[in-house]
């Protein structure tokens, strides 16, 4: 428990792209490069709402995920590993939106091995080619097995147990120096959700 570690920030847009919560794994691949830069295995992630994703004020965020990173790995190796293959996302009209919105997005190209690996950005709806560089930037992969995904069913935290959460945005994601606190926050969702997606992106249209 003394070497607990528990990131906070808050989230403005939540499509199942930046986390990809699908396919047995949580992943955080793009968009955030600070916190994917700087977070290793063990460490635990939760994105809140703010006012942007859907209204709520400072002081009354609620959990949108929280993600324990077990594994990290580079963008050459998600490509290439056939056990994120689903991760890739195909477009065309027939598909699920959760293969739509795949978060494995950049081919790596072998021109020089020599040289650092350059990437392709194939064709995705959730970001462009101006996006890349952004993206690319955090250089690697966070990886979850152990993750609770709540989506538009946001949930509230009691007051007596909620972690720091920025007022705002923040790069690197908010840290929690109080372990104890920390520890009563994931046992809270540990005894009282199972691991799993429990709803859909709060930016999908609702189910009827």
């Amino acid at each position: 428990m003394k070497n607990m570690r528990l990131f906070c920030y808050k989230m403005t847009h939540d499509t199942g792209f930046a986390p990809n919560p699908f396919y047995g794994f949580l992943t955080l691949a793009n968009c955030k490069p600070r916190i994917r830069e700087t977070k290793k295995i063990g460490d635990w992630i939760a994105g809140f709402t703010s006012k942007e994703l859907n209204g709520d004020p400072v002081g009354e965020e609620r959990l949108v995920y929280l993600m324990k990173v077990t594994n990290i790995i580079s963008y050459e190796k998600y490509w290439n590993d056939p056990i994120y293959n689903e991760k890739k996302p195909i477009l065309s009209s027939n598909e699920t939106k959760k293969r739509k919105f795949g978060d494995n997005i950049y081919r790596p190209l072998k021109i020089n091995s020599e040289l650092p690996q350059d990437f392709e950005q194939i064709q995705n709806v959730s970001h462009d080619n101006t996006d890349k560089i952004h993206d690319l930037g955090g250089k690697k992969i966070l990886i979850s097995n152990c993750f609770y995904y709540f989506g538009y069913k946001s949930v509230h935290i009691p007051l007596e147990i909620r972690p720091a959460i920025p007022k705002y945005s923040h790069p690197q994601g908010f840290r929690t120096h109080d372990v104890e606190r920390c520890f009563k926050f994931i046992s809270f969702i540990e005894n009282n959700f199972n691991v799993c997606i429990v709803n859909d992106p709060s930016g999908w249209p609702r189910r009827k």
